[in-house]
């Protein structure tokens, strides 16, 4: 269409943008008045919008985690403008500046409920390669948590019960919808940001929980767990919210991937499952 023109985003741009944006979500709204100002700054990864003569309608980032690795996210279109084949323009233009990056992986992800969305990554040759179920909880009020910090030293056997307890996670672990790839290397950087908490029993290492904490402090996800076997695992999702209330969190998130035993593993631990759709996320290896 050569009366869109993408280009990089103004902050002028941010209040036009920000308020057809506002339903995203329904009534969650959405989440780019929490980011705009840090993907504006961000010269690593790519921020763009679609203007149709000089005004914005339609937004999307391409983030670069490391060198190989490509997120596609933030992809919105006016709903005033929907229907004249602006979110295929976006998601080309995306799809062509993530291909010149060398990438080893190009990934994003949307609801089950948004076919459109999955044909766009389906077309240029994505496959849906992992589904999450969301679970919310509320922090437990207790003075000590049996969950304590991790060190780098703990990073191999870590990785090991990670790795023991891995299916359905198709090698990647989640900060909330973004999802990376899960290796040594990304694990001692989760430790060494103090995002990592081990628990041990009478027999040694028995579980972990990655988590990541709002800049607010009031909102704690769960980026992965793991335990030794399900009763580990139940109690490791039932200290994480304990861990939510010291660490001062008032609302608690976290996705597992959509099985029959994950749905099991969490009856009695004080997480629910609140909406009836889930997160799919779309791959394509190089």
């Amino acid at each position: 269409n050569p009366k869109i023109r993408i280009r990089r985003p103004r902050q002028s741009d941010k209040r036009i943008v920000l308020a057809f944006c506002k339903r995203t979500f329904g009534r969650w709204g959405d989440y780019l008045p929490e980011v705009w100002d840090e993907w504006l700054k961000d010269r690593k990864g790519i921020f763009f919008v679609a203007e149709l003569g000089d005004r914005p309608v339609g937004v999307g980032k391409i983030t670069i985690q490391r060198p190989g690795e490509i997120w596609l996210e933030g992809l919105r279109v006016d709903p005033k403008f929907r229907g004249y084949g602006i979110g295929r323009l976006l998601q080309d233009w995306a799809w062509r500046k993530a291909l010149s990056l060398k990438p080893k992986f190009i990934r994003y992800a949307t609801g089950s409920y948004n076919r459109i969305s999955q044909h766009l990554g389906i077309s240029a040759g994505m496959e849906m390669v992992a589904q999450f179920d969301e679970f919310a909880s509320s922090p437990l009020k207790r003075a000590d948590t049996a969950l304590v910090r991790s060190s780098l030293k703990e990073v191999e056997p870590l990785y090991s019960l990670f790795q023991s307890d891995a299916a359905g996670w198709h090698g990647l672990y989640l900060e909330g919808w973004k999802a990376w790839q899960f290796d040594l290397r990304s694990l001692a950087g989760l430790i060494e940001q103090g995002r990592v908490y081990s628990y041990y029993d009478a027999r040694g290492l028995a579980g972990s929980l990655i988590v990541l904490q709002s800049k607010d402090r009031k909102y704690l996800n769960y980026c992965r767990a793991a335990g030794r076997d399900a009763t580990t695992c139940r109690f490791v999702l039932r200290e994480g919210r304990v861990l939510a209330h010291l660490l001062g969190s008032r609302k608690l998130e976290m996705h597992l991937p959509k099985s029959s035993r994950n749905r099991r593993l969490v009856r009695g631990t004080g997480w629910r499952k609140p909406m009836d759709i889930w997160m799919v996320i779309l791959e394509k290896r190089f």
